[in-house]
């Protein structure tokens, strides 16, 4: 089966939490990073729904001058992206062993590898730079193990859904290519960037299909997640701390809070599973190999 990993162009799906639940320090930090990353979105989001919420009581501004405003942020963030993007070092690859990682015999290769290091390393570049708080060096070494660790996770993942023979419907593979294509202004780009990732169409499929059995497995395996009102003000409070009036209210931000915490159990329940995986397989992951300087297998 074709193993190019879609998650480098979007099809994400629950597979995309496991990126950051690895079995080390690294896939910690990888969590820490992203509920960092979760909350700071939140923050960001109840901020700009209060100003919303200020705009429409107060009436100022027309729709023009606020679009216009919003097109000039939008340009002047692209343009700061793109400087930052410009500034950065090319990912080093050049210590990346041929085959990565082996899972039970199955190999990992430095071609599945090297797209999603990279998707993570544009990602992630810009801010330790800005932070100063890791050297680029340090950084691609960290990112290195862990998306290492995240395609062992996944791989340990397929394997257990093609075990289980998990059944999936035309129509759901069929609603998930269009969901992809829906990221997409015109078919032209997506066929465009098919092409760029090496895929067809139809292996497109085959790992919408892979992703999908996933799913299925970790519904099964995973008990449902529970929010409590408590959480959810600790949380708020969180959040809003420091903000005094401008915090939007409990009830406006309740939904992409609970969204959150959800994601967040979600996440700490896939670890678990995968780990518990882990118990059983045999792993080499080679890239924690070549820095660590000797053998790092699990039996």
């Amino acid at each position: 089966m074709s193993k190019k990993w879609i998650l480098s162009t979007g099809l994400a799906l629950s597979v995309a939490i496991i990126g950051a639940c690895s079995n080390g320090d690294g896939g910690e930090n990888s969590s820490d990073n992203n509920n960092g990353n979760e909350e700071q979105q939140s923050e960001e989001s109840s901020n700009n729904n209060n100003d919303n919420n200020q705009q429409e009581e107060s009436g100022e501004g027309s729709s023009d001058q606020q679009a216009s405003g919003n097109n000039q942020d939008s340009g002047n963030n692209q343009n700061s992206n793109e400087q930052q993007s410009e500034d950065l070092p090319e990912p080093d690859l050049s210590d990346v062993p041929d085959v990565v990682a082996t899972v039970n015999g199955e190999e990992i290769t430095k071609e599945e590898f090297e797209p999603i290091f990279t998707t993570n390393y544009e990602q992630y570049a810009a801010q330790a730079a800005a932070s100063g708080n890791q050297s680029n060096e340090e950084l691609q070494s960290t990112l290195k193990e862990q998306t290492a660790e995240s395609l062992i996770n996944q791989e340990l993942l397929v394997q257990e859904a093609e075990a289980g023979d998990y059944e999936v419907s035309e129509e759901d593979v069929e609603e998930q290519i269009s969901s992809i294509k829906e990221q997409f202004e015109s078919d032209e780009e997506y066929q465009q960037a098919l092409e760029e990732q090496g895929y067809t169409e139809e292996e497109l499929r085959e790992e919408a299909r892979t992703s999908l059995q996933i799913q299925a497995l970790l519904d099964e395996e995973l008990e449902d997640v529970e929010v409590t009102d408590e959480e959810v003000e600790e949380m708020y409070n969180q959040m809003t701390q420091g903000q005094g009036e401008d915090a939007g209210s409990l009830e406006d931000l309740r939904p992409q809070i609970e969204q959150q915490l959800q994601s967040q159990k979600r996440s700490e329940q896939q670890q678990e599973y995968t780990d518990q995986l882990r118990e059983d397989a045999e792993i080499e992951n080679n890239v924690a190999s070549e820095s660590e300087g000797n053998s790092n297998s699990e039996e």
